[in-house]
This record gives C-alpha cells, structure tokens and sequence, in this order.
C-alpha cells in the first residue's frame, strides 16, 4: 500500500501532537552546504546525488561557492522566533548543521536558538554522529537525528560496518529522543540491528523514519526480506515507524514518539 495523495515537502515534520493536533512543519537554514558528497547507485544502474546538492546547484546566488562550502547565515537565527504557533522544524535541510566543517560556536549559536524557541520541537539530521555527544545535553525540544550510512557508491558491507559505528556514537547522544532515518533503505539493515540487540539490549534510538531510494521521479522500493525484517524488529522494541510517502508495504505506519 502506498500512501495516496501524500502531502508534498518533508512530511515527518508534521509532528502530531499526543492530543491529536497536527504541528505545521517547517524547514530552517542557518547553516548551509555540505561536504559528504552523498551518492547512490539505483537498481537500474542509474546514479543519484543528495537531493539538497540537486537543489543548491539550481539556485547558484544563494550557493554562489557551490554546495560543498560552509555558510553561515546569522541573519537567520532569530526566524523560529517569530513562528509563534507551535510547529515541527527540520534544521538544515540543505546542510548537515554537526558536519565536521561547521565552527562550533556556529553550532552553539543555533542550539541557543532552539532552546529559546522551546514550543517548536527542532529535528536535527547528521551523517557525522561521532560529533553529536560532545554538546552535551540536548535541549528537550530538539529531537537528535542520524542518517543511515551512504554516499560514494558505498557497498553493502560497507553501509552495515558504517552502521554498528553510528550506532555506538548515538548510544552516546543525550537528547529526549534520539532517531535514525533509514532513507534510503539500500542494504539490509535488520541483522546489524539484531546483532546490537544481542550485546547491549536495546536500540538507541527512539524514533525510525524509514524511506524508498528515488532517481528524480523513479522509485525504487526495497527488497521486501530488508523491510519485512526491520519492520519486525522496530516492532519488537516498541520503536514507532514513519514511513515516507514513497513506500508501498501492506501496513502503512506513520507514529511519532512519545515525547512529541
């Protein structure tokens, strides 16, 4: 089943709230550019980039140092400040605000923010988690997301070795809820989660948003053991699933976690 009509933009930043109220959603930049040059090779044969780099190369003012560069956008620090109805934001959609190139006082600076706007709840996504403990406690509106390892062709095993890494940095995360965007699910994630249950006894996440690989408006859905698997074992932990738009699966799962 896939989800019909499914409303355009990110949708998991339309948090719904426990009492059944639906956050508006919103994505905010103060940083820009990235530099993990994030790829993929489609079943086809076909390759994809990171959807931000596609965006950035389109709108060069905006980007004039292309996507690979640092910016720094002070000027627009103080926009969650005058959202005044509550509202789910995403935090660098065109960058990776904990990537290894971004000042840390730049980091500092957007937390200070965050935690000043405490009726929004923040969503942070990163590729570099090994940085994520080293600030410490995380403002309890900001909800600490990591990316499943991809990004130049990486094989397979690659992706699973990069994984069981990410997981033992994000078992080290201090934040309400800590989550793991598993998009695109490209290789078999379900055994590497089954062996970290084997010696630590849970996950350590709160959260799973799970997704389908894309080429423009191709999409490729994963192989059906991969999301049957990892569906079984999220559920088994008590893990609330949000699917994205592009996944077809028999049961369509759209939870938010409890903290919301």
């Amino acid at each position: 089943m896939n989800r019909q009509n499914a409303p355009k933009g990110i949708e998991w930043t339309r948090i719904k709230d426990p009492d059944g109220t639906v956050r508006p959603g919103y994505t905010w930049n103060p940083t820009g550019g990235c530099f993990h040059g994030c790829t993929w090779e489609m079943p086809d044969g076909s390759i994809t980039e990171c959807y931000a780099k596609t965006i950035a190369e389109r709108f060069t003012r905006a980007y004039s140092h292309g996507f690979e560069h640092h910016y720094w956008r002070p000027h627009n620090l103080d926009a969650p400040l005058k959202v005044k109805e509550k509202a789910g934001i995403f935090v660098g959609s065109m960058a990776d605000l904990f990537g290894h190139w971004v000042p840390e006082d730049h980091i500092w600076q957007v937390l200070h923010k965050m935690s000043e706007a405490d009726w929004h709840i923040f969503q942070t996504l990163s590729k570099f988690p090994i940085r994520l403990p080293k600030f410490g406690q995380f403002p309890d509106n900001v909800w600490v997301g990591v990316s499943l390892p991809a990004g130049h062709l990486m094989s397979e095993t690659g992706g699973a070795r990069g994984l069981k890494a990410y997981l033992k940095h994000m078992k080290h995360i201090k934040a309400t809820v800590r989550f793991m965007s598993i998009e695109p699910l490209w290789f078999d994630v379900a055994p590497v989660l089954e062996q970290w249950l084997e010696t630590e006894g849970e996950l350590p996440f709160e959260w799973a948003i799970i997704g389908a690989a894309s080429n423009g408006s191709r999409v490729f859905q994963p192989k059906r053991e991969w999301t049957a698997g990892l569906v079984e074992q999220l559920n088994a932990q008590k893990v609330p699933i949000f699917f994205k738009g592009n996944m077809a699966w028999e049961i369509w799962y759209e939870a938010f976690p409890k903290a919301a």
